[in-house]
């Protein structure tokens, strides 16, 4: 399966382009559309972390929030919202011959990005995400934390399970 993954931190202009890594680009390249990429805020690390990101990823990226979508009933208000917030802020942006795109002001200013600036990339397996970097350095120490103590509770339950 390819995926995005990994994390890369790039420069963003005062016209407010940015690099968009190399391997992510390979890959938006290969699910289309060409040179372009789906782009808006990323509703659920609002949610789940109060920390605001930008989720970005090409056609599997957008073939996921429709399949979400879809799972609900057509005319229930769970679909019309996710609708309303998912799909109705999507942008779709496309590369310069660089491979830089071009964040919208009302993108940037979600994210808490300055142009110039610099953005932190994180891959996501079907999309990637694009966070401030004091913001992305605090969600990532927390998910460490959070993930050792999960190891480490794991473990525990583990070594005390009395033997059958």
């Amino acid at each position: 399966m390819e995926a995005f993954f990994s994390t890369f931190r790039n420069r963003i202009d005062a016209k407010g382009r940015v690099s968009v890594p190399a391997p992510f680009r390979a890959l938006l390249a290969k699910q289309g559309p060409e040179n372009s990429v789906y782009l808006g805020p990323d509703i659920v690390a609002d949610a789940n972390f109060e920390a605001q990101a930008l989720v970005a990823g090409g056609n599997a990226h957008l073939a996921a929030l429709h399949a979400r979508i879809d799972q609900l009933p057509e005319f229930s208000t769970e679909r019309a919202d996710l609708e309303d917030t998912l799909l109705a802020s999507l942008n779709m942006a496309g590369l310069d011959p660089e491979g830089r795109v071009t964040l919208p002001a009302a993108l940037l200013e979600h994210a808490g990005l300055k142009a110039p600036g610099e953005a932190v990339f994180v891959g996501r397996g079907r999309s990637f995400q694009i966070w401030e970097p004091k913001a992305w350095e605090a969600r990532s120490a927390a998910a460490t934390t959070r993930v050792k103590a999960q190891i480490r509770a794991a473990n525990t339950a583990a070594n005390t399970e009395v033997p059958k």
